[in-house]
């Protein structure tokens, strides 16, 4: 036993006794718990079912009659705005409007306006005491000729102003001054006039300063004799509290349930505990409360300050609804019926406290049961424990006696049976124990041998850095003599400098003297020595330098012997060959990289070349100055694109130019490009087929897309020997740019097709072709995002289908400069001239 084992105190064990009572408990109450859990869910939701559909019942009942009641206050307004005097009233107002210039109107309506805000007695009278005004008080007193009913109590009580504008919105006539004189940009009045056609605005509840309460309006259209028009809006503004309150707070149930009125925003309408115009407490319940159907919800709050979960029951108003600020999409009401969370779920609690009783006398009753269970098992287990005791101590001498009938019985009889086998045993053990130390001494001895025999250089040394052995390997490759080496220190024995030194002392050991546990992932696991090792050269890569040769190291840890501390190993394996075989590959690498770069130069540079000769020539045949000028442009054109080539080549173009991509029109790189092709290629007998979309803009150099395309152009042209037929098309298909340059020339044989792209690849003949231009092309398609492709059958031609992005803001069809080249048509056919 170790000290560290002495020190520590004994772990608690449970007993055979506890385990058995604590598994009877298992056994019995993790079923009670699942049925009493099973039965109090059930219970639970069957509980807010019920709450849920009677609330739901509830609010669908309330939001019917509160619909009714704001229905009958639409119709009573409605009378008014169809009485024949109103309208008669509104078209004469009408008439004499249009009458008027606008300039005219203007004025006149600032200063009615000014008089009515100043409160002029003349305005106000013109207004609260003319024709219109005396029969909406008529309507309002209930003394009309034409009424059929009073007005009830509650509704007069409640209406704050009623009065009725022209089709300016200006008043026209009204109970009160107080409202306001000019309403034309009012959204209810804009929503009733609705571009002279009319429909019934019901405003959401809003706080009128005008009235010094929350209120909603009701607003609805006159219509002129015809009923073809607008001729003006009456408005009736109601408190909504006291028009409500006498339809929604007699609804209670129980001691905290109540109906509540609120509209989409979730502002509180009518309420008997929330105040009119407050919003519910909790903005995340307004979506559960307010769909366009009846239903209930379980809600993570109350909505009036309560954090606890709630059922609440909703329903909308549907004809109100529908009249609120124009639509059903800006606005409805809904009813809201709701009860406290610890009244409606106080069934529950009793439910759950009742079945929490019933489960802990259970719990009792199978814990006493365990125990006597336990009890009955226990004793002659501990009597079997002692005999196994006894046996490992070799002091048996009595056989174990249980008598109980049942395994434990069986189980004595084979103690006593193993007693008797093991003192049989024991006599042969001595030498068994000799013939394994022989064996062991065998492996150590087979070991060191082995790693001998290995190549490599390894050391084994201990915490401290102190080598306790060597191979074969390494003492041949530090020059010592003999077969072993006395303990030495690490840092001794290697001959390298002092900074290798220094970091090989950082990673075998840290602060304190302890073994490093990470070593910088210098030391690893035990693993093969000899396996090999591919790792790019880097400056992180460890090496030392010993004489004139390179060594890569590793550490890996190995397990000590008994008794002894862990040992750690030092691998060295002589790298010296492999980095200067790795320093010859790599100048190749660059040499051929440099070869590439020079032949794309100079294949890039043909092209435009051949270009400035052939205009060159052209020059010296031409009279026309005109004809002179235009060479002389072109060719200054082809030697800035051979200076753009060289430039992109050496990287000159990508460092000035990466930021500076431009909106460009695919449709005319390709005709430059085709243009370009033209001065170099005989096309004479070519009939060259335009199909393009038109206004495909795409981001990118005009210049360096200009070069990809002319090296697909050329390479069709010549596999078509300059007779056939040149398809060009563009197009854009999820959004990005298509060009397509179909040819109708021999095809690609289907084994060339995988390496079109590869450098130097060419099925031509020789001085025919260098193989780079279609490299060069995809090397610049992907610069700008996009991608190229080749299709092509033997003996039917070959397609090249080219995809890059749309820029951004792509102007149409009709403000592309290759329409207004091509205005008849987007596809072209024509026989190609030089």
């Amino acid at each position: 036993m170790t000290e560290a084992s002495r020190a520590s105190p004994p772990a608690r064990r449970w007993g055979l006794q506890a385990k058995l009572i604590l598994s009877m408990l298992l056994v019995g109450v993790v079923p009670l718990l699942v049925g009493l859990g099973m039965a109090f869910w059930q219970g639970s939701r069957e509980i807010r079912e019920v709450n849920g559909e009677s609330f739901k019942a509830l609010a669908t009942e309330a939001a019917r009659k509160l619909d009714v009641l704001v229905a009958e206050e639409v119709a009573r307004t409605s009378r008014i705005a169809t009485d024949p005097l109103v309208v008669q009233e509104l078209e004469k107002r009408r008439d004499a409007l249009r009458d008027l210039a606008e300039p005219v109107q203007r004025t006149a309506l600032g200063e009615a306006t000014r008089r009515w805000e100043a409160k002029d007695p003349a305005a106000v009278k013109s207004v609260t005491e003319n024709k219109l005004s005396r029969l909406l008080r008529d309507y309002y007193t209930g003394s009309h000729s034409l009424q059929d009913e009073l007005l009830p109590q509650v509704v007069r009580a409640a209406t704050r102003m009623l009065y009725v504008t022209d089709i300016n919105g200006t008043l026209v006539a009204a109970l009160t001054d107080r409202p306001a004189f000019s309403n034309g940009e009012e959204p209810w009045w804009i929503g009733a006039y609705n571009k002279r056609v009319g429909q019934l605005y019901v405003e959401d509840v809003y706080f009128e300063p005008r009235a010094d309460t929350y209120v909603f309006s009701i607003s609805l259209p006159v219509m002129d004799s015809l009923r073809y028009e607008v001729v003006g809006v009456i408005r009736r503004v109601i408190d909504a509290k006291e028009f409500f309150s006498p339809s929604t707070h007699p609804i209670r149930f129980g001691k905290t349930g109540h109906v509540m009125l609120i509209d989409t925003r979730g502002v509180v309408i009518s309420c008997p505990v929330l105040s009119t115009g407050v919003s519910l407490s909790d903005m995340s319940l307004i979506p559960l409360v307010t769909p366009l159907q009846p239903g209930w919800v379980t809600a993570p709050s109350d909505g009036h300050g309560g954090r606890a979960t709630s059922i609440i029951g909703f329903a909308p108003l549907p004809e109100t609804s529908r009249a609120t600020n124009g639509s059903m999409e800006h606005g409805a009401w809904h009813t809201f019926v709701w009860q406290s969370s610890d009244e409606l779920f106080a069934p529950i609690q009793h439910l759950f406290t009742w079945m929490l009783v019933f489960g802990l006398v259970a719990v009792g009753l199978l814990a006493s049961l365990g125990y006597l269970a336990a009890a009955r098992i226990v004793t002659p287990v501990r009597e079997l424990q002692n005999a196994a005791q006894s046996i490992g101590r070799g002091e048996l001498r009595e056989p174990i006696r249980i008598n109980t009938g049942d395994e434990l019985e069986d189980l004595a009889e084979e103690f006593n049976r193993m007693n008797n086998q093991l003192e049989s045993a024991f006599a042969g053990l001595t030498d068994q124990v000799n013939l394994k130390t022989q064996e062991v001494q065998y492996l150590q001895r087979s070991t060191d041998e082995i790693l001998d025999a290995v190549p490599t250089p390894i050391f084994m040394v201990d915490e401290a850095g102190t080598v306790h052995y060597v191979n074969r390997a390494a003492r041949g490759a530090l020059g010592l003599e003999g077969d072993g080496v006395a303990p030495i220190p690490l840092f001794s024995l290697l001959p390298v400098d002092e900074a290798a030194q220094a970091r090989l002392h950082r990673e075998l050991t840290a602060a304190g003297g302890r073994p490093a546990r990470l070593a910088a992932e210098r030391l690893v696991p035990a693993r093969d020595p000899l396996a090999p090792e591919i790792r790019a050269r880097d400056a992180g890569r460890p090496e030392i330098q010993i004489g004139q040769r390179l060594y890569h190291y590793q550490w890996f840890y190995l397990t000590g012997r008994p008794g002894e501390s862990q040992r750690i190993g030092l691998v060295l394996r002589d790298t010296t060959d492999d980095s200067r075989l790795q320093d010859q590959l790599i100048q190749a690498e660059k040499s051929g990289s440099l070869g590439l770069l020079t032949a794309g130069i100079g294949h890039e540079l043909n092209n435009p070349l051949f270009g400035i000769v052939g205009l060159g020539e052209a020059i010296q045949d031409e009279a026309d100055m005109a004809r002179v000028k235009a060479y002389a442009r072109d060719i200054v054109m082809q030697g800035r694109r051979m200076a753009a080539i060289i430039r992109d080549f050496t990287g000159v173009a990508t460092r000035e130019a990466s930021d500076q991509r431009v909106s460009v029109h695919l449709e005319v790189e390709l005709d430059q490009a085709l243009a370009t092709v033209q001065v170099g290629i005989d096309t004479n007998d070519l009939v060259i087929r335009r199909e393009y979309a038109g206004g495909t803009r795409v981001s990118a150099l005009p210049e360096q897309l200009r070069q990809a395309l002319t090296n697909v152009l050329i390479n069709a042209v010549q596999a078509m020997k300059g007779k056939g037929l040149l398809r060009i098309g563009t197009g854009v298909a999820d959004g990005m740019a298509v060009a397509t340059i179909a040819d109708s020339g021999p095809g690609i044989p289907k084994q060339h097709l995988s390496r079109v792209f590869d450098p130097f690849f060419t099925t031509k003949g020789q001085g025919e072709g260098s193989g780079l231009g279609l490299t060069i092309a995809r090397r610049i398609i992907r610069k700008f995002g996009g991608d190229i492709r080749i299709d092509s059958q033997e003996g039917r031609g070959t397609s090249c289908v080219i995809t890059l992005p749309v820029a951004n803001g792509s102007p149409g069809a009709s403000e592309d400069p290759w329409n207004a080249s091509h205005p008849h048509s987007a596809s072209q056919s024509s026989r190609s001239s030089p």
